[in-house]
């Protein structure tokens, strides 16, 4: 019988990425293993090399955490009667140092929910468990990562009588 706690792997995803100098002034490219995006610029935040619209490990840490995020919490509301019409999810990677190492430190969510018959308490709710079965959420936390995430509605069904 396997042991399911070592490994239950159902989906993957990949990227290259290709560097090219030291730390401060190198440079470098990100391509997705779907050829989503096309290839992306990269850059170590503070570094010497201007790239317009290159993009970061935090800010690829946030577009992961968002992405998945979102796709969760869409499950969620579906499941419990909640067809959402539009969840959008604003995400800021915050990179520090604990301990002398470097780490992505924070991830913070802002959330916004225009869903049918949809109120405050179901949507903190299905927040709270989105933030459980979130495997990018379970990833950052099992990481010592701190987890925020901000919920509000954007349009409020009333409740029939």
């Amino acid at each position: 019988m396997q042991d399911r706690s070592v490994s239950d792997e159902v989906l993957e995803g990949g990227a290259l990425v290709i560097w090219s100098g030291d730390l401060k002034s190198g440079t470098g490219s990100l391509h997705f293993q779907s050829g989503a995006g096309g290839e992306l610029p990269l850059l170590w935040p503070g570094s010497e090399a201007h790239v317009a619209g290159a993009t970061s490990p935090e800010e690829l840490t946030a577009a992961g955490h968002a992405a998945c995020f979102t796709m969760t919490l869409a499950h969620t509301l579906a499941r419990s009667g909640h067809t959402p019409r539009e969840i959008s999810v604003t995400a800021r990677a915050t990179f520090g140092v604990v301990d002398r190492v470097r780490m992505i430190r924070r991830s913070r969510l802002e959330v916004s929910v225009d869903a049918d018959d949809l109120g405050e308490p179901e949507l903190s709710h299905a927040v709270e468990l989105a933030g459980r079965y979130c495997p990018v959420s379970n990833t950052l936390r099992a990481g010592g990562v701190q987890l925020d995430v901000g919920s509000r509605l954007r349009s409020v069904v009333a409740h029939p009588s």
